[in-house]
């Protein structure tokens, strides 16, 4: 995993961005971004494993469309479990702790933190012990300004750098699609409000590949007016991507806003409709 290939990748979704079109051309895209088109199918070869066109396809809005159809059916009649107070909870290959806000600070905590290379660029890892507590995808220059976003959300909890490989390594788990399910769930610990807690546990039930918009989401926690309320709670998720926040998308198929910049949100949704 090369942060260096991810930045290659974002080159090609910004010129995809300002081209507004529903197909692209692959010798355009090489073009645009000053790479043959050669380089370009490497490129896309050693990050996903497929050739470019498949992954610009997987962006169309004829796309994202299509795959916000079929998970409205998927979760059509189904809601999520109600959640209260300190509780667990266990979705697919997730099991959730969850403090509510006030008893989160994290006294008694020793929580390690590093920052390691993904298939989207550079990510914040933070764990307690086994549990995951903190995921985000850090830019250059922002690592000071992520690190503090961890000690302001525990701020009573002991928060150290890692010195082992236990971070790479649960790094390198999150992002196989091999070899991951509910008998070896990932462990997250979570601090909010109740109404975040049936967000996040909401978002664990789009499987990947899928996609959902903010109303369909409201919708499936039983909150259909809510869809403000929704949208804030999925903006303030603690774990990215494993708590897929990146796959709710505009109800018109549109990719945009996303706490770590849109075009990491489309080369997440491309990347997983790729590997399917």
């Amino acid at each position: 995993m090369k942060t260096a290939d991810y930045q290659g990748i974002e080159k090609v979704i910004a010129a995809l961005d300002e081209k507004r079109r529903e197909s692209s051309d692959v010798e355009e895209m090489a073009a645009r971004v000053g790479v043959s088109r050669e380089d370009l199918a490497a490129l896309f070869q050693r990050w996903a494993g497929v050739d470019p066109g498949r992954f610009l396809q997987s962006l169309t809005l004829s796309q994202t469309r299509k795959r916000l159809t079929e998970a409205e059916n998927l979760l059509a009649g189904s809601r999520p479990q109600q959640v209260s107070g300190a509780s667990s909870h266990l979705e697919g290959t997730c099991r959730l702790r969850f403090l509510p806000s006030g008893q989160g600070k994290g006294l008694g905590l020793t929580i390690s933190h590093g920052l390691y290379p993904c298939p989207f660029g550079d990510c914040l890892l933070a764990m307690t012990g086994r549990e995951i507590c903190h995921l985000s995808f850090v830019d250059l220059g922002q690592w000071q300004t992520h690190l503090e976003e961890l000690r302001c959300k525990w701020p009573q909890a002991t928060i150290i750098a890692d010195e082992g490989q236990d971070g790479r390594r649960m790094v390198e788990r999150i992002f196989t699609f091999t070899g991951v399910n509910s008998l070896d769930p990932f462990l997250l610990l979570l601090q909010g409000t109740d109404f975040q807690f049936r967000a996040w546990q909401a978002l664990l039930a789009v499987p990947r590949g899928a996609l959902i918009s903010y109303q369909g989401l409201a919708a499936h926690m039983g909150h259909p007016t809510a869809c403000r309320a929704v949208a804030s709670a999925v903006a303030a998720n603690p774990v990215g991507y494993l708590i897929p926040c990146h796959r709710v998308i505009r109800k018109s198929g549109e990719i945009h806003h996303y706490r770590w910049g849109s075009s990491r949100k489309k080369a997440m949704l491309g990347w997983e409709a790729c590997q399917l």
